[in-house]
């Protein structure tokens, strides 16, 4: 009775069971290589998403299935934690032909050799081109050399902004060429104290996030390797600095409490705040929830660069894939104009022919300047890249939100987390040559 009382309480129980509970619901008899007609069975592992969102993608699906009548192709909608659950069916030998990837996550997959890569099928193809996809989306879903993902939409760091509020304080709106000081010049009239109890609950924008600052200050994170942290180089400790000063020193965001409490986007949506840097699935919630008119600006342009980060997601073939041409087949049309075209409501394609259409700019939904979002696409940056990502942003944002709490100097916090980061570097180089 102990021992099992022990085995119900260890850690590794509801892992176990989860694998069990999805093999025997989800794989017994389908995970096979052919159904009964003969055909490549393809199993997609949709993210967990919203009822509303899911109304968009059915349509999808059965189009897919309907112009493929070759291929069995089976949704299988995960909910909670994605790719914790990913990771375990890939233990237990029964991955998903087909994956849903954000890039921050790559590099840990295709560590693990999980992903298969894709040049070879795009080489061989002829309904498809790496000229079909931004750029630097392509880049984004690459690692080493190899592109592990087809880019599905393509998001990067936009700016929400409240018009009515501008034009109540008779600002102009941004530019396609606006400045950080043209933002500092505009913030300075939108921060206020509205019901005069001498507190300010009216603020200028979010927080931004600190690594853009960093790319627009001329810094960067690790160093070309991958084997060292360069936040305390004088480049990326300014931007830090920079960044830090919007709160503590201007007041020109909210505290970060308060951001923590009710959120940017909810604190925009409420008119607390004139601007809420986000990416472009956001305007799915501004049309819900804003009761005033709102629109798109790109993020102001840093002293050395304009830089944001490179968001979206992609469709990638795992390696425990029995059909991965078929699978590959799936990962094409979803994400080209024959897929996109049903999900141009809510997010921005990666197919160029597609975000470029009066399909996406011209339709009716909100906002009505969706060239910002394509046109930010030529200026975007891939996240950091590590398979330790997680926990490297984990010990830098530990110290960075005391710094921007002012409780300590940006100085001191990148003094105090660059050696942890540096650790987790050196721990990751050992594992890997091992």
């Amino acid at each position: 009775m102990i021992y099992i009382y022990k085995l119900l309480k260890s850690p590794w129980m509801i892992p176990l069971v989860m694998l069990t509970i999805m093999a025997v619901a989800f794989f017994t008899g389908q995970k096979q290589e052919e159904d009964s007609q003969g055909r490549p069975v393809v199993i997609y592992a949709h993210p967990p998403c919203g009822p509303e969102l899911m109304k968009l993608y059915r349509p999808v699906w059965e189009e897919f299935k309907r112009t493929h009548p070759d291929i069995d192709f089976r949704v299988l909608h995960i909910t909670g934690k994605y790719e914790d659950k990913i990771k375990i069916m890939f233990a237990g030998k029964v991955a998903p032909d087909v994956i849903f990837m954000y890039p921050q996550a790559l590099p840990a997959w295709a560590d693990m050799e999980a992903l298969e890569p894709l040049d070879e099928y795009i080489d061989k193809s002829g309904e498809v081109s790496r000229d079909d996809y931004f750029p630097a989306m392509l880049e984004t879903f690459s690692y080493k050399g190899k592109l592990y993902g087809l880019p599905k939409d393509a998001s990067a760091t936009i700016m929400f902004y409240n018009v009515e509020m501008f034009e109540k304080y008779g600002l102009e709106k941004p530019q396609s060429d606006w400045t950080w000081q043209d933002m500092m010049k505009a913030a300075r009239v939108l921060t206020r104290d509205i019901n005069g109890d001498g507190r300010v609950d009216q603020w200028a924008l979010s927080c931004p996030n600190w690594w853009e600052l960093v790319w627009q200050f001329g810094g960067g994170i690790l160093d070309e390797s991958g084997s060292k942290c360069t936040l305390l180089e004088p480049k990326a400790v300014a931007g830090l600095e920079f960044w830090a000063e919007l709160r503590n020193k201007h007041g020109f965001t909210p505290s970060p409490e308060s951001e923590s409490d009710i959120g940017s986007g909810r604190l925009f949506s409420l008119g607390k705040i004139g601007m809420f840097f986000s990416i472009y699935p956001w305007v799915t919630s501004m049309r819900k929830e804003c009761d005033f008119r709102w629109d798109i600006a790109p993020m102001p342009r840093g002293p050395r660069a304009r830089a944001v980060t490179a968001l979206g997601s992609a469709m990638a073939v795992t390696c425990q894939s029995k059909n991965k041409a078929a699978a590959f087949e799936w990962v094409r049309w979803m994400t080209q104009r024959t897929g996109m075209i049903f999900l141009t409501s809510v997010e921005n394609p990666s197919c160029i022919e597609l975000a470029r259409s009066r399909d996406f700019m011209d339709s009716p939904f909100q906002p009505p300047t969706k060239k910002v979002a394509v046109e930010a696409l030529e200026y975007v940056r891939p996240p950091m890249r590590h398979p330790k990502h997680n926990e490297i942003m984990d010990a830098l944002n530990a110290e960075l939100y005391r710094a921007l709490l002012g409780t300590i100097t940006v100085r001191k916090a990148l003094e105090n987390a660059v050696p942890k980061v540096d650790k987790i570097l050196q721990r990751a180089s050992k594992r890997k040559q091992q």
